[in-house]
């Protein structure tokens, strides 16, 4: 029989239960924003370049999220996966709003928290990620991070500095929600949220404590955290 569509999500190595990348994250929520229906495979980072290939062939150099959306053809990138998903299922909620300019608003957004979350997120759960692997997993992922020459405990850096960082760049975003009184893009959500969103899911899978102090307390106020609490009506 064959498989429908199948996402190939990375998932921690000691449970294979936690479903943490931002990047495999936004591709979920555009799919759940879509009602598409899917299927999910989790695979560890030793089983990516094994996994990937035997059910997709055309992709040579395997990453996730990779969405498998024929026999033997995977497509990677969660924007690209995002744009597939908006042209071949056009009922329903838009990803990314009914203009261009809508959508390279949405984009701006995309890439301001790629460069100005995802790094002091990155940073501030380094440790916990590797914690949170099998001895094979964890070895993996010391090793290539370490490449450089730094220990893990070295690129963390200084936590108090990275949540400081954070906190600051969460400014104006604060704004935005301040302003729409809802999602970023205003009484539905797109791609702007799922970008956001996914980086919290990130953050939260491995450090909840320090999600609370460096995203849900970092402005004296209820915004934030009510953004959250909306937020779990998107994740499944």
């Amino acid at each position: 029989m064959t498989v429908g569509i199948q996402l190939f999500e990375i998932v921690d190595g000691k449970t294979r239960q936690k479903s943490f990348s931002p990047m495999v994250w936004r591709s979920k929520l555009a799919l759940n924003h879509k009602n598409v229906t899917y299927e999910t495979v989790p695979v560890t980072f030793l089983d990516i370049p094994v996994l990937i290939p035997k059910v997709c062939p055309n992709v040579t150099a395997p990453t996730v999220p990779t969405l498998k959306i024929a026999d033997g053809e995977g497509l990677q990138d969660s924007l690209a996966i995002a744009e597939y998903i908006e042209r071949n299922y056009p009922k329903g909620p838009s990803i990314f709003g009914q203009t261009a300019s809508e959508k390279n608003l949405q984009l701006f957004f995309d890439s301001y928290v790629s460069t100005r979350l995802h790094p002091a997120i990155q940073r501030l759960v380094y440790i916990e990620m590797y914690e949170h692997q099998d001895a094979e997993n964890a070895a993996y992922f010391k090793s290539s991070r370490e490449k450089g020459g730094k220990t893990l405990e070295q690129l963390g850096g200084d936590q108090a500095q990275n949540l400081k960082e954070l906190k600051d760049n969460l400014g104006l975003i604060h704004s935005a929600l301040l302003r729409s009184g809802g999602w970023i893009t205003g009484e539905q959500p797109g791609w702007a949220d799922f970008t956001l969103i996914s980086a919290f899911i990130w953050f939260n899978s491995f450090a909840p404590q320090k999600f609370e102090e460096g995203i849900l307390n970092a402005i004296d106020d209820q915004v934030l955290r009510n953004y959250w609490r909306k937020a779990q009506e998107l994740i499944q």
